[in-house]
């Protein structure tokens, strides 16, 4: 059987997780704005957002899904799929120059 992982996440517009909210390395999604979190510490603690991205201009994650529209990851945006992701036939995903898009088994 399968091991399925689940990361901190949230269901409400606008929330961010805390430093207190996230171990330091650790996700946290907010699954209504479709936004993903980390925390890091570079001498000062702080949670960052993933990719900076909005919704609009494109998903900065995805999880097991099949992607159904064209993608364009803007020009210094990290995107990253967790888990087995399927682009439908007709589907373009780009990646330009200054972006990465990691596939995570």
């Amino acid at each position: 059987m399968a091991n399925t992982v689940k990361l901190k996440r949230s269901a409400v517009a606008g929330k961010i997780p805390t430093t207190s909210d996230l171990d330091l390395g650790e996700l946290g999604l907010n699954t209504y704005d479709g936004k993903a979190y980390m925390k890091k510490n570079d001498g000062t603690e702080a949670v960052v957002e993933i990719g900076g991205g909005s919704s609009s201009s494109g998903p900065i994650a995805f999880s097991s899904q099949v992607i159904s529209q064209d993608v364009t990851f803007p020009a210094g945006q990290n995107g990253a799929s967790f888990g087995d992701v399927e682009i439908a036939s007709g589907i373009t995903v780009e990646v330009p120059t200054g972006a990465t898009w990691s596939v995570l088994a």
